[in-house]
């Protein structure tokens, strides 16, 4: 008995996991331009936002900024669950080597917009998963109990994102 919950446990934890895998491609590689553009210098794209006093803009501000952190933060509890080297350093670098390479692909293919600020977001909100992997191993002192949490927190969490994600574009 006690095998088959570990089948459905690892069933449940992987699904959600590649659920969230599928909609991180979707999101990062959905938008097609005829046009390549490229910032790399650091926090540009943020401070011209937040500077320019359009309303508009502020909003389009603030979800690329929060959007960018917030898709990241599963990525950041899933590397460190799944990974064997639990070191902080390794895990953000790994993070951060993600999104450079998304940003990179999104140039090469002409989707979305290349910018260092995007790898600088992506790496916060992957430093604020592995923290958030770390408070849980803090919390339950047992790496099975927090797979257990992230198999019950990960879908709910999911699920709460996409709907204000559905709501926030459909308004």
């Amino acid at each position: 008995m006690k095998r088959h919950h570990r089948i459905i446990h690892n069933f449940l934890l992987y699904s959600v996991f590649a659920f969230y895998i599928v909609i991180l491609f979707a999101l990062l590689f959905m938008k097609r331009h005829s046009f390549s553009s490229i910032n790399v210098v650091p926090f540009r794209s943020i401070i011209s936002y937040l500077s320019d006093g359009n309303i508009v803009l502020h909003s389009f501000a603030l979800s690329n900024v929060l959007g960018n952190i917030v898709l990241f933060i599963p990525l950041g509890v899933y590397l460190t669950l799944f990974n064997s080297d639990k070191r902080l350093y390794k895990n953000v670098l790994w993070i951060i080597l993600i999104g450079l390479s998304v940003e990179i692909i999104q140039y090469i293919f002409k989707i979305g917009v290349t910018d260092i600020d995007d790898v600088i977001l992506n790496g916060l909100g992957g430093f604020i998963g592995i923290a958030a992997y770390r408070i849980l191993l803090l919390l339950f002192k047992d790496v099975s109990k927090v797979r257990y949490a992230v198999e019950i927190i990960a879908p709910i969490t999911g699920i709460v994102c996409f709907l204000i994600l559905f709501l926030y574009n459909n308004t």
